[in-house]
């Protein structure tokens, strides 16, 4: 196997993976690309990647990781470069400054900041691929097992209230990842105006996906910030939360083979809230079920009553969530480790699970295995 050209990409956006992706090939390289930084040394070991281009994730807590994953890095392979690849505008600077005990152990080949220059970047890439490799390797274990002291293991620790400053460095590296895609594919765009139509219109529409992506996004931080601020008001009125459901099925029975089916109860039922709220959880859940699962696989939603509650089930076939991430699932922005290859902001299920608290209800996860999982969202009948 020929890995003269090999470039491995640790880049958990999909999108902007795809894009840097299709930068690398383009310019000569064979683009290897992972999503999950726990993948790494199987990466670069099966691989032999030249570069490593690493981005700098969030970890659950909130914290960056590209520094103890450079260090790994170079612990194990001192001959393999490594280039920041990251959004967060401090990281950049410590890493170019090189002063701190942990960059000096990273020791960042090149950097490169989100949103970037194609052309920059790919000047940098060349640099560092093109650059020879120093004889003496030893400062690079030696700056490993410094980095052991440096950069202590944190586990998947996660608290249900995350400090502020955390919360926003994940608020940022969120945003900055559709607007990295977005001026990237404006630039390819650009270079191809009048030379490649279908690239050009292709591109300006991956640009327009992500426009929509960052609304959506926003929409979602918006939600998440009211209900912190229990600044969120609730239009609250007697409806048929069958009527709801439905509703809400027809808005996601879009595929050709009908896949949703409701179990309807014999009877009206009556609840008290905001219908418009509500649905935003009922939408969530259906999105989640189709998104996380086989194409034209089927999704199963039943309302039953239970004492003084209404209970809507709904059922999917699809990765299902690892028992030891069961407890962090509806943390803010928590993403399972088998849904990083699809897009999604992690907001979605904290959000709605709030929202159902906000009308006295709840939403849980009853069940899950790798064929599926089962939620329940429990809203109080009208007394």
């Amino acid at each position: 196997m020929d890995t003269s050209n090999n470039v491995l990409l640790v880049e958990d956006d999909v999108a902007l993976s795809k894009l840097v992706g299709g930068l690398l090939d383009e310019a000569g390289y064979s683009p290897v690309t992972i999503t999950d930084h726990a993948l790494i040394g199987a990466a670069v070991d099966r691989w032999q990647p030249r570069l490593v281009i690493l981005d700098g994730e969030i970890r659950k807590t909130g914290e960056g990781r590209s520094w103890e994953d450079a260090v790994a890095i170079r612990r194990a392979h001192p001959d393999i470069p490594v280039v920041m690849f990251s959004a967060n505008s401090d990281d950049l600077a410590e890493a170019r400054a090189g002063t701190t005990e942990r960059s000096r152990a990273a020791s960042f080949a090149g950097i490169v900041g989100k949103p970037f220059v194609i052309e920059e970047f790919l000047a940098t890439v060349k640099s560092v691929v093109d650059r020879p490799v120093p004889a003496d390797q030893n400062v690079a274990s030696e700056a490993g097992d410094e980095a052991i002291k440096v950069f202590p293991d944190i586990g998947q620790h996660l608290v249900a209230d995350w400090p502020a400053t955390d919360l926003f460095a994940t608020v940022v590296h969120e945003l900055r990842a559709p607007l990295t895609v977005m001026r990237g594919q404006t630039q390819l765009a650009r270079r191809y105006i009048g030379r490649d139509p279908a690239r050009e219109r292709g591109a300006i529409d991956t640009a327009l996906a992500q426009m929509d992506r960052m609304a959506r996004l926003i929409s979602e931080l918006l939600n998440q910030s009211r209900l912190s601020s229990n600044a969120l008001s609730l239009n609250v009125v007697v409806f048929d939360l069958v009527d709801a459901v439905a509703a809400a099925m027809t808005r996601h029975q879009y595929a050709e083979t009908a896949r949703i089916t409701f179990e309807r109860p014999p009877a009206t039922v009556a609840v008290r809230g905001d219908p418009k709220r509500i649905a935003e959880i009922l939408d969530n859940l259906l999105d989640n079920a189709i998104k996380y699962s086989a194409e034209n696989s089927p999704v199963e939603i039943a309302l039953t009553v239970h004492g003084g509650e209404a209970h809507v089930r709904v059922a999917d076939h699809g990765v299902g969530v690892p028992t030891s991430e069961r407890s962090m699932l509806f943390t803010p922005f928590y993403r399972t480790s088998r849904t990083t290859d699809v897009h999604g902001t992690g907001l979605g299920l904290h959000i709605s699970q709030q929202l159902a608290k906000r009308h006295g209800g709840r939403l849980w996860l009853e069940a899950s295995t790798e064929a599926g999982s089962v939620f329940v969202l429990a809203i109080p009948l009208r007394k």
